[in-house]
């Protein structure tokens, strides 16, 4: 059972929503901590994903740096600059049709964003979708970029990508740019060659989109 004094915190997990009041920062990084805390003692592995059968309506701790970005979704969707959490009727398996095709989307964009950038391996990248820990991983070849999608964590020695599934549509509806989301920590580099990663990742969302 969640403590009364983490009830009114808004914390968001694939299907459900604690309300939020006015309880402030701090407290509501304790409520998401203490969920997540619950939710790791369910997980056969590190990285396992939250819309997987077994964990469905999980929050999993997915990668470092996580917490941050749940909290400042949640203030964003507050403020009204994200929309309100997905409807609990929604099932997991709609959830992860959702997020799978705005990753397709992404690949999308970026190969058409990014045509003669580097291609050397050493650029390749993971992002994780927060909430649920959904991963997918991304190689640049001289073919264009090479994504596979709800892998088993991030790839060795690589940078990572951390955001939240209502962030990234956002970015590719246009209606975000990533200088606002960087801004209010609604994504985060991390990891090796984050720099030139962030560079690569920005460029595929103009300002203009």
């Amino acid at each position: 059972m969640v403590p009364a004094r983490l009830r009114s915190c808004l914390v968001e997990v694939p299907g459900n929503v604690v309300k939020w009041t006015h309880c402030g920062r701090h407290s509501c990084r304790l409520s998401v901590a203490f969920l997540l805390m619950l939710a790791s003692v369910s997980l056969s592995r590190v990285y396992a994903c939250g819309l997987e059968p077994a964990l469905k309506g999980g929050f999993t701790v997915s990668y470092p740096g996580a917490l941050d970005v749940a909290v400042a979704v949640a203030d964003s969707r507050r403020s009204g600059l994200l929309p309100p959490a997905t409807p609990v009727e929604v099932s997991s398996g709609v959830l992860l049709h959702q997020m799978l095709g705005d990753l397709e989307r992404l690949q999308t964009r970026l190969n058409s964003r990014l045509a003669g950038w580097a291609k050397d391996s050493a650029t390749a990248f993971s992002l994780v979708l927060v909430g649920p820990g959904l991963w997918s991983h991304y190689h640049p070849t001289p073919a264009g970029i090479r994504a596979e999608y709800h892998t088993d964590g991030p790839l060795a020695g690589k940078a990572v990508i951390l955001t939240h599934h209502a962030v990234l549509r956002a970015l590719l509806n246009g209606d975000l740019s990533t200088a606002q989301a960087t801004e209010l920590g609604l994504i985060t580099y991390s990891g090796i060659e984050a720099g030139p990663v962030q560079i690569a990742f920005e460029h595929g969302f103009p300002p203009s989109s």
